[in-house]
């Protein structure tokens, strides 16, 4: 159907039975005047953009409830996870429409399309945005024509900036610039033209219900379809909707509850396409020209310095608010510095046509008169002017606001574990030792709390389950707060499940389907899942972390995931995952996929990381004979063929023997045998470093192998010698000194050096000598420390 070429003026007359009122969302000018548009014109009912399925608890808006706040929808399917935002805050017209109607008695219900219906593939939206408005050829050739950079300064100087802007006048111009915005792109998505036939459909059954004059209080960029589809019954001029059914996946979670919001996320300039840019800029310009009484007159606190009244005007007010924010943090800006900016910031409004000094002229005053280098956006005047800008109010839920089922069982939980958290920081310390059973469900529910993001609850201290380097004492110590975001987080997280056990799992697994080839990853997942207390409830996310085990071809990073799993199963007693089936059936998984990487290795420079993760195999093998016996003839193999393989590096052969030699595959004479083939002075040391680390003890019963180093070092000429002495000293660095003492008193006796009946080291040197000696060597080895010349 073609479109008419001027708008039908009826569209922003206010005598029908059907008033349409378009708005930008967050507009300071819309919720002025929608107020005193419902004050005179009284209307029988009033329909706003919101998603229909909060109508049942439409009263809650009601409520006491400090602003931002916001309605949160969300839906869990089979498929997906998705929830969007619809904000308000005091300068909202829808907010300002739902509180007139209140205080007048007028019914009013949301009439958009319920979240969870909406045809859209996005995962979080906030539906109060300004996409349609901001991306369009029609606001770029204004801003062109009109010499100004931007939509939201298009949108002040039309409708902001002038505080005398009639009704009538609003709703022309207003009308007017959405109609050409809408219908100069041609199209809409499917998207917006599904929730319009349902919209147009609620405001006939609103209309149907309550005879009179109906006001419909709608974002500007869908008054005019609505207004084809509710007043002259024609469909909108854009391609028809697509209404072939698609398949639709279950729902495991839906709901949609108030959460307290912030300026930070309301603002477009920090948020997600929240809306108009600065709000405590606009609040307080909301204030200011505000005609209710003084329980709507509230400045935001930001905005207000120290013992400052509230009768200076709106420009000193900011002004003197930078001066203190920018004071704070050791910025120098004098008093005359100031009042350059404000006499700069009103010529540019005089210039601007302006009849008062605005948003943009104020920031252009502080770049013209402060800012004496181009130092960008990041320039701390500029960050002070936008902070400040921005404000920093944080909405907080009246008492009585239905909650999410997640965050009914939270509270219920806390309360029940005595913690609750309150205003102040509170600290909790748990001893984990097996025998304290009171303190295992409260770190359970704290783990629970941090996996799903709820703000003011940190982990401050405590046993590190992941490294495991001080099992002495089991212990955590956490710090509870409460805020609002504290609420909000609680709130958001409902999109989880409907209990924090059932939340947390689901949390778990998203984690999981992100992960791509990461062994060590799904390790890590099973262990929060067990500091969770929630490993019970996860058996069909067992075969996700197999399949990452599988997809996983760095050893390094199966090794580390075979040593978590291995204490999980073996080791746990606190967390109770000791000796699971699920767990041990991962393990094994670990354990085979570790075997067939171990034939392709010889990563340079990571020696040591593949000798742990080569001894985490064998730690594995010993610690669960009965789960991995019937995998020793494959690990023996690849042992061996690693052991003889030329292109593995000599520490790895070296430790590839010695887990042979621990397992009894090979004896101690094959193994003097085998330490001729690395008799150069630059790969012994390397071998007996691989050798030592995986056969440690074995190695001390061997008299015979220390006679066949000795040998070997003694015909070393000297600069031989000192070329392998680097690696020698680490490999022997593996010995305590007690070991390295009997090690040399066993090599001794063997060759003679001491009397067997003395059994005593002789040493050349007076014990004074030797004192100054490892003094002296100590203070060598601090030195090289401090100039980086040893590894730490």
């Amino acid at each position: 159907m073609e479109q008419p070429l001027q708008l039908d003026s009826k569209i922003y007359q206010t005598d029908g039975n059907v008033v349409f009122f378009p708005v930008r969302h967050h507009s300071p000018a819309a919720a002025r005047i929608i107020r005193q548009l419902i004050q005179e014109i009284k209307p029988t009912a009033i329909a706003i953009e919101g998603p229909s399925d909060f109508n049942a608890q439409i009263s809650e808006l009601f409520l006491s409830h400090q602003l931002p706040i916001a309605i949160y929808s969300y839906i869990q399917t089979t498929e997906t996870r998705r929830g969007a935002f619809y904000p308000f805050c005091i300068y909202s017209p829808e907010w300002q429409a739902l509180q007139s109607a209140h205080k007048y008695n007028i019914p009013v219900e949301f009439i958009d399309l319920p979240w969870a219906d909406s045809p859209t593939n996005r995962t979080s939206q906030n539906y109060y945005s300004d996409e349609s408005f901001s991306h369009s050829s029609y606001v770029d050739t204004l801003c062109q024509k009109l010499g100004l950079p931007d939509f939201d300064t298009l949108w002040d100087t039309l409708f902001e900036i002038d505080p005398n802007l009639s009704i009538n006048e609003y709703l022309e111009r207003c009308h007017q610039f959405c109609y050409h915005l809408r219908t100069s792109e041609q199209q809409s998505s499917s998207s917006d033209q599904q929730r319009e036939a349902f919209m147009a459909e609620q405001i006939r059954s609103l209309i149907s219900r309550y005879p009179g004059k109906t006001l419909v209080v709608t974002g500007g960029f869908h008054s005019y379809p609505l207004y084809r589809l509710v007043v002259l019954h024609q469909d909108p001029p854009e391609i028809p909707i697509d209404l072939t059914p698609i398949p639709v996946p279950e729902v495991i979670v839906q709901g949609i509850a108030l959460t307290p919001y912030s300026y930070d996320r309301l603002d477009n300039l920090t948020g997600y396409n929240s809306g108009m840019p600065n709000p405590g800029f606009y609040h307080a310009v909301w204030h200011q020209r505000s005609q209710q009484n003084a329980s709507n007159q509230t400045i935001p606190a930001s905005l207000m310095g120290e013992g400052e009244s509230t009768s200076h005007s709106l420009v000193d007010r900011l002004l003197s608010k930078i001066i203190t924010f920018l004071r704070q943090r050791q910025q120098i800006a004098s008093t005359a510095d100031f009042i350059a900016v404000k006499t700069l910031a009103q010529g540019l409004a005089d210039l601007r046509s302006h009849p008062e000094i605005w948003r943009q002229d104020l920031i252009d005053g502080v770049i013209g008169g402060l800012v004496k280098e181009d130092a960008g956006s990041a320039h701390p005047f500029l960050a002070a002017v936008q902070a400040v800008f921005r404000g920093g109010d944080r909405g907080q839920l009246a008492v009585g606001t239905t909650l999410p089922p997640l965050v009914q069982d939270l509270y219920q939980q806390l309360h029940h574990l005595d913690i609750f958290p309150t205003d102040k920081p509170r600290d909790i310390d748990l001893d984990l030792t097996p025998h304290q059973e009171s303190a295992r469900p409260i770190s359970a529910l704290l783990h629970s709390m941090k996996i799903l993001g709820i703000a003011g609850c940190n982990r401050t201290g405590g046993t590190n389950f992941t490294t495991r380097q001080d099992l002495v004492k089991i212990w955590e110590c956490w710090q509870l707060q409460w805020s609002p975001e504290f609420d909000a987080s609680s709130i958001e997280a409902a999109i989880y499940g409907t209990t924090v056990a059932e939340a947390t799992v689901a949390k778990l697994r998203e984690r999981a389907d992100q992960l791509q080839r990461n062994a060590e990853g799904a390790a890590l997942l099973l262990l929060d899942a067990g500091l969770a207390g929630v490993q019970e409830l996860t058996p069909e996310f067992y075969p996700r972390l197999v399949e990452l085990i599988r997809q996983d071809g760095d050893f390094l990073s199966i090794a580390r995931s075979l040593r978590h799993l291995l204490y999980l199963y073996r080791y746990d007693e606190v967390l109770g995952t000791r000796s699971k089936t699920d767990l041990a059936t991962i393990l094994v998984e670990a354990f085979q996929r570790g075997l067939w990487l171990l034939d392709s290795l010889g990563t340079p420079g990571a020696d040591q990381d593949l000798l742990k993760g080569l001894a985490g195999l064998l730690e594995a093998y010993e610690c669960c004979g009965a789960l991995l016996l019937d995998r020793k003839p494959e690990f023996l193999q690849v042992l061996e063929r690693v052991s003889q393989d030329t292109s593995q590096t000599a520490s790895m052969r070296g430790g590839s023997i010695g887990v042979l030699w621990v397992l009894g595959a090979m004896g101690a004479k094959d193994i003097l045998a085998t330490i001729n083939y690395y008799c150069q002075p630059n790969s012994l040391g390397d071998f007996l470093t691989g050798l030592f680390y995986l056969a440690r003890e074995t190695t001390q019963r061997a008299p015979g192998l220390l006679l066949s180093i000795d040998k070997l070092l003694l015909a070393y000429e000297d600069n031989e010698f000192l070329e392998a002495l680097p690696s020698l000293r680490l490999a022997f660095g593996y010995f305590t000194p007690r070991e390295k003492h009997l090690m040399a008193k066993n090599l001794l006796q063997s060759t003679g050096s001491i009397g067997v009946a003395t059994n005593e080291l002789l040493l050349p040197v007076r014990i004074e000598d030797a004192m100054q000696a490892i003094e002296l060597e100590s203070r060598l080895f601090a030195l090289a420390d401090q100039y980086g010349f040893r590894q730490s």
